[in-house]
């Protein structure tokens, strides 16, 4: 018979289906093999993955996982004793024809700390969600579907966190875990309020008559919201999708319209300038009102508009000036020969003459039918810049030289210049 002092475990004791009776504590964990629970715990690992892919992995130390194996041995051992020798006597002998007592090892970990670490990382990941607006670098856009909408459950990835633990420590395997955000709806929306940030309307370069230059010119930038919206309704939430920019160059950048501006002389004509110093103040009084005057394409020129009426208070004088094939005194006379050296420098050209006089009799500084007259309020010179560039008019005197030249640009041939032919 076992003494009160014996430090067996009585009999029909049982711990996680092994038979402990008679075992000392000290044999009873040998016989339960202990170190395999410790293994499996050893063992666990749960890896729990965010839709950005960020990753939260867990071992069974790190939650604090513990089996309380020695615990029930003590209990075990406990079972019978303690109320004295006699009654301890009469229990051992009871214990003899009594029903087996079970002990199951069960484990346990620290969900306080489960639930800090879980809290942490998710905390984490829901404001860099929610501060993660889209991306724009210089050829994409990088869009996180649901940024600001949606965030993860906390509560719920530490109850999934805290089952996974578990099981990993049941099928004695490493469990992952993909965690995947509710579904959003409405992201269209944030999809065209996008476009609307990153959208730039191309601008090709004009001439600016006011500054006498080149206006800057702007690259479109653009993305296709409908293979967008796609593209996002097949990711998940908090998942990214890229859209490649789209770049749409001007048809004229500011550079290139400057290189062409002016660039090449479409006419040219000097004629010789007589007379009296008034002719000659009408002829520089008349050219100072044309000198540098651009017309863009499609617009007129018009001598008499742009000289204006020729009047003493404007500073034109009296000179000999042909009316009806003869001489006559008159305000503004000479400008005729302005007017006809611009008609002689762009008759031989591709420049459209709208509308030409010549004199009544052929005048000395110009072949006959070269000429144009003019005259305020009757008879006025015109002609139109048919070109798809700006053209500028050039006149002055230069010594009794009056030349004039007009300026564009020749592209895919056109307009040619022609040289000067005599005849009309």
């Amino acid at each position: 018979m076992q003494l009160q002092n014996d430090d067996a475990i009585y009999p029909n004791i049982s711990i996680a289906g092994t038979d402990v009776s008679g075992l000392t504590r000290e044999q009873a964990i040998s016989a339960l093999n202990i170190h395999k629970y410790d293994e499996r715990i050893a063992g666990v690992r749960v890896t729990l993955t965010l839709p950005d892919d960020s990753e939260l992995t867990l071992t069974g130390a790190d939650v604090g996982l513990r089996h309380d194996a020695n615990e029930m041995v003590q209990r075990a051992h406990t079972i019978g004793r303690g109320r004295g020798l006699i009654q301890d006597v009469i229990t051992y002998l009871q214990r003899l024809e009594a029903d087996e007592v079970s002990f199951d090892i069960e484990f346990g970990l620290d969900a306080e700390l489960l639930n800090e670490v879980v809290t942490a990382f998710t905390e984490d990941y829901n404001s860099r969600l929610s501060a993660s607006g889209p991306e724009v670098y210089d050829d994409r856009v990088v869009f996180t579907k649901g940024a600001g909408r949606v965030s993860a459950d906390t509560w719920l990835l530490c109850v999934l966190m805290y089952d996974s633990v578990f099981e990993s420590l049941s099928n004695e395997k490493p469990v992952e875990i993909r965690y995947a955000l509710p579904e959003v709806r409405g992201f269209e929306d944030d999809i065209l309020a996008l476009r609307n940030s990153v959208f730039i309307q191309v601008v090709s370069s004009e001439y600016d008559r006011d500054t006498n230059s080149a206006t800057e010119s702007i690259t479109g930038v653009d993305f296709n919201p409908i293979a967008a919206a796609v593209l996002v309704g097949g990711i998940e939430p908090g998942e990214t999708a890229t859209f490649l920019l789209e770049y749409t160059e001007p048809e004229y950048t500011q550079e290139y319209l400057e290189s062409l501006l002016f660039r090449d002389l479409l006419a040219e004509r000097t004629t010789w300038a007589g007379g009296a110093p008034g002719r000659i103040g009408n002829i520089e009084l008349a050219c100072s009102s044309i000198n540098e005057l651009v017309l863009l394409p499609g617009e007129e020129f018009s001598f008499n508009e742009t000289v204006g009426e020729r009047t003493r208070e404007r500073g034109f004088s009296i000179a000999p000036t042909l009316v009806q094939g003869e001489l006559v005194p008159g305000i503004g006379g000479g400008i005729c020969q302005v007017s006809s050296t611009i008609h002689a420098a762009i008759k031989p050209t591709a420049l459209q003459i709208t509308e030409a006089q010549k004199h009544g009799k052929p005048v000395a500084y110009l072949p006959w039918g070269w000429d144009a007259t003019v005259d305020w309020g009757n008879i006025d010179f015109k002609f139109k810049n048919n070109t798809d560039y700006p053209i500028r008019i050039e006149v002055g005197l230069d010594e009794r030289r009056l030349t004039a030249r007009v300026y564009g640009t020749i592209v895919d041939g056109f307009p040619v210049p022609a040289p000067f032919e005599a005849g009309g």
